[in-house]
């Protein structure tokens, strides 16, 4: 069965906010959004609202490739100029989706001391550099190589726009992931750990991985 690859549409974003949460787990128990929205109901109406919402960020829907196997959306991730968004964008996305789910203003203040290691770990996004995030393939669908079609398809993309650099982030010690973007060619060029980050996450912190293109922005 082939995977047929798209832009993604309104439709996906029960997808697109389990691909967010999976991601920020990778191979942990929990992960940011679990901190941010502790239920899981709330979680998936949260991350819909910012996946699907008028702010955008590098976790909108606008960014989203999604790659459907037998007519259904499996897996999705987001490739984007690190140029087209401030760093605020996410924040912004996300206290929007706090007001539409009604939830209180010290929820909402709560949120950045609560990500602070989080963030601060999180590797930079160094302009004239396309960016590649949020990947995750729905259990069922797993092992069929979505991934490696969705981020063969990025990549082109990249170089279609004129970019020489491609960058992912992976947590430190997951190691499926490490040899998934491994054999489609990225290296390691910066670890980030701390221990603020390791008694949030349980996990060391991030490495920082890119990939030559061969263009030129």
């Amino acid at each position: 069965m082939s995977a047929k690859l798209r832009t993604a549409r309104d439709e996906d974003l029960p997808l697109l906010a389990d691909v967010l949460c999976m991601a920020g787990r990778g191979h942990l128990a929990r992960g940011p959004w679990d901190f941010v929205f502790p239920d899981p109901a709330e979680r998936q109406r949260g991350l819909a609202r910012i996946a699907g919402g008028a702010e955008r960020s590098f976790c909108h829907r606008s960014v989203f490739r999604v790659a459907d196997l037998g007519g259904v959306a499996s897996a999705a991730l987001v490739a984007f100029d690190a140029s087209t968004f401030d760093e605020h964008a996410l924040g912004r996305a996300m206290f929007a989706a706090f007001a539409a789910l009604g939830l209180s203003s010290e929820r909402s203040a709560a949120v950045g001391p609560l990500l602070a290691p989080y963030l601060a770990c999180f590797p930079d996004m160094p302009r004239d550099t396309w960016i590649i995030e949020n990947v995750g393939t729905r259990p069922e669908a797993r092992r069929r190589g979505l991934v490696a079609k969705l981020l063969e398809d990025a990549l082109e993309e990249g170089r279609r726009r004129g970019f020489a650099l491609a960058q992912i982030s992976v947590l430190i010690d997951n190691e499926p992931a490490l040899r998934a973007y491994e054999n489609a060619g990225f290296r390691v060029v910066e670890r980030r750990a701390t221990p603020e980050f390791a008694r949030l996450m349980r996990a060391p912190g991030f490495v920082r991985m890119t990939l030559a293109l061969g263009g030129g922005s």
